[in-house]
Order: C-alpha cells, then structure tokens, then sequence
C-alpha cells in the first residue's frame, strides 16, 4: 500500500479517522493508532475517546446485567413463597376452593416464570 499524500512511499499504517494509508513523514502516532498529520489528528483523537469511553460502559453495563439476574431470581423465589402461602391459607377450608387458592397457584405460576427468565439469561 502505498502513501495516499506520498504516491512514491510505502505507507507504514492507515488513519485511525479517514483510513488512507500513510507513510512515516504523514503520520502521527496517538498510541492507540495513527493519524494524519495536519489533518485528522483531532478526529482520530476523538475517536480514540470514545473507543475508551466505550470499553468502559460495556463493563458497568456487564454488571447491570448480572444485577438483573438476581433481580429476577429474587423475584422467582418472592413470588414462589407467596404463592405456598396463599396455598396454605387457602387449602386449611377443604370444602370449598377459593381466591386464595387461586391467588397461590398464580403467584406460584408466575414465581417459575421468573425462575425460568433468570436461568435464560444467566446462559448468555
């Protein structure tokens, strides 16, 4: 690959910004790549940011993530020993089936679907 500023050099990297190939007397090394000089050093400097600035969120996103899983399994087992209460309550008057027997098969319907959502999420 040839300089795109030096058609008669050979270019040692590409623009961190724009991408054209440069030589060692065009480029400017920021560390984290090279730039043009004169040209794009503020934009591949700006790039270099927020590449960084997103390393950064990924990782405080990472724990949200995991936060949320225990969220959701505290929510499974909430809902689970709702639902054997209300079951408890419900069943001690055999004679009839009432709310709250109702109340405890939904709550702990529900509680298995919260446990189910954690363990899905928790494979990824």
């Amino acid at each position: 690959m040839r300089c795109f500023y030096h058609d008669d050099r050979e270019a040692v990297g590409n623009c961190k910004s724009c991408g054209r190939g440069l030589c060692r007397e065009c480029a400017v090394d920021l560390t984290k790549g090279l730039a043009c000089r004169g040209h794009c050093e503020a934009d591949a400097q700006a790039l270099i940011q927020l590449i960084d600035h997103n390393i950064q969120l990924s990782s405080t996103a990472s724990r949200a993530v995991q936060q949320s899983r225990v969220v959701r399994s505290g929510a499974g087992i909430f809902h689970l020993v709702m639902g054997a209460l209300f079951l408890i309550f419900g069943l001690r008057d055999f004679a009839r089936l009432n709310l709250i027997v109702f109340m405890g098969i939904g709550f702990i319907a529900y509680g298995v679907y919260w446990l189910l959502l954690a363990r899905k999420f928790s494979k990824r």
